[in-house]
């Protein structure tokens, strides 16, 4: 069980996003390039703290909160995950879910090979996992770079933590830099007819903000105040199955010297039962999923600020070289999976889910939906609608992926690691040519 958040640094770090948010409404340079609050936040953590400058007050443990963040955010997000049906997946979301199984998978194992054949032919002396920095990173964001981080401190490679929040942290610009030249380049090639330029949003839109007549409630009171807080019940269930997620990942991973089960595992896990037992007992008509959801969009922001703090500045100098070679080599293939893969998969509004997929592939969610609502802001293609519903069955992938691939490069499984990934990825091409089309177009015909 790690120490916790310290109060100094829940200080520091709140204190950063406040003031990244107002330079985030009066700065149209940082609106322009689409930055997050909680980014920006980060950087500033890192010029200001022990990397750079060494003036901010960190405690001494301020680099083990964002371990405890994205157990906090699993848990939270599991608390809200239903499972969707197969016949619900495969009616609405298909080629979605085929889509994200085969670019996240392809994605992992071109980065480990890639990253495997760096340091084997040009960088020996550097760990074989580099690679799998790049996949944590860029599509799982902070939240799977901290965890990778996490698995290759404990096997001895340190510098790994730290290569992982700076793919996690450099994608994010890529998303975003790079995805408005892919709107640029469909508004070309006739995929789009127009899309939301930054002139054309509202004010409120360009700074971050909603406007005052469309603010919505966070949540719904589902207990009397008379007895309870409603939000206290709701942060008291992620503060127990958080702690659970520690607990049990510690046993499971006692059984054996070189297993090391994540906390993001039995976290999302124990969530998820959790909800299971709500449902069952209609304990669920008094807990209110927007609570969970905010609880895991407030754990990824301060996540995000403790994670780019903790870059460690005189690591990456000693990996620059690789680090560049291996962040074009992702963005190159990439670019593949959007432009040649997805229009043979995705079918119909192949480039609105294309771009959101874009978006989730080199940065997070939250910049494939920025990407989505510039093409389209009336969300008519149903893009996001699809994506919740295939997420729940492909969260599963991710967490095996996310836990093992960095222990099976570390330990020269290199080619047992490929070889199961190729044969998953091969399934989900059947699945989606034999089964997902048919119930599709059975459905449409209905």
């Amino acid at each position: 069980m790690p120490q916790g958040l310290m109060l100094t640094d829940l200080a520091i770090a709140g204190s950063l996003l406040i003031i990244a948010k107002i330079l985030r409404v009066h700065l149209p340079l940082l609106q322009r390039m689409y930055i997050p609050s909680a980014v920006l936040a980060g950087i500033i953590g890192l010029v200001f703290g022990p990397a750079v400058l060494g003036v901010l007050p960190w405690t001494d443990t301020f680099t083990a909160n964002a371990g405890l963040l994205t157990a906090a955010l699993f848990s939270a997000l599991g608390l809200a995950t239903d499972l969707p049906s197969p016949k619900l997946v495969a009616q609405r979301a298909g080629s979605l879910w085929a889509f994200n199984q085969i670019a996240s998978v392809s994605q992992w194992l071109f980065a480990a090979m890639f990253g495997l054949a760096l340091t084997t032919f040009i960088w020996p002396d550097i760990n074989p996992g580099l690679g799998v920095t790049l996949s944590a990173g860029f599509m799982g964001g902070h939240g799977s770079a901290t965890v990778v981080g996490d698995i290759f401190t404990s096997l001895g490679w340190e510098d790994g933590f730290t290569l992982g929040l700076t793919f996690a942290t450099v994608g994010i610009f890529i998303s975003i830099s790079v995805g408005m030249l892919i709107l640029q380049l469909a508004l070309k090639m006739g995929w789009i007819k127009s899309f939301t330029t930054f002139e054309s949003m509202s004010e409120y839109e360009r700074k971050g903000l909603v406007e005052p007549s469309e603010q919505q409630p966070v949540m719904k009171d589902t207990m009397s105040s008379l007895s309870v807080d409603s939000f206290a019940v709701h942060a008291g269930l992620v503060v127990v199955v958080t702690a659970f997620s520690y607990v049990a990942a510690n046993y499971l991973s006692s059984f054996h010297d070189k297993v090391q089960i994540p906390t993001f595992v039995t976290g999302f896990l124990g969530g998820m039962f959790v909800r299971i037992i709500a449902k069952q007992t209609k304990a669920n008509d008094y807990l209110c999923d927007g609570a969970f959801k905010h609880a895991a969009g407030i754990s990824t922001d301060y996540l995000i600020i403790f994670g780019i703090s903790a870059i460690k500045i005189t690591v990456l100098a000693q990996y620059l070289a690789p680090m560049i070679a291996l962040a074009i080599g992702g963005v190159c293939f990439t670019l593949w999976l959007i432009f040649w893969v997805a229009p043979r998969i995705m079918g119909d509004d192949w480039f609105e889910k294309g771009i959101f997929s874009w978006g989730w592939l080199t940065g997070t969610v939250a910049m494939g939906i920025a990407l989505l609502r510039i093409v389209d802001p009336k969300m008519r293609s149903k893009v996001l609608d699809d994506y919740a519903i295939a997420y729940v069955p492909g969260s599963i992938t991710d967490i095996f992926i996310i836990s093992l691939m960095p222990i099976a490069m570390y330990n020269g499984l290199h080619w047992q690691a490929l070889g199961v990934g190729l044969g998953y990825i091969a399934v989900v091409l059947l699945i989606w040519r034999f089964v997902f089309n048919r119930v599709g177009k059975a459905a449409t015909n209905n």
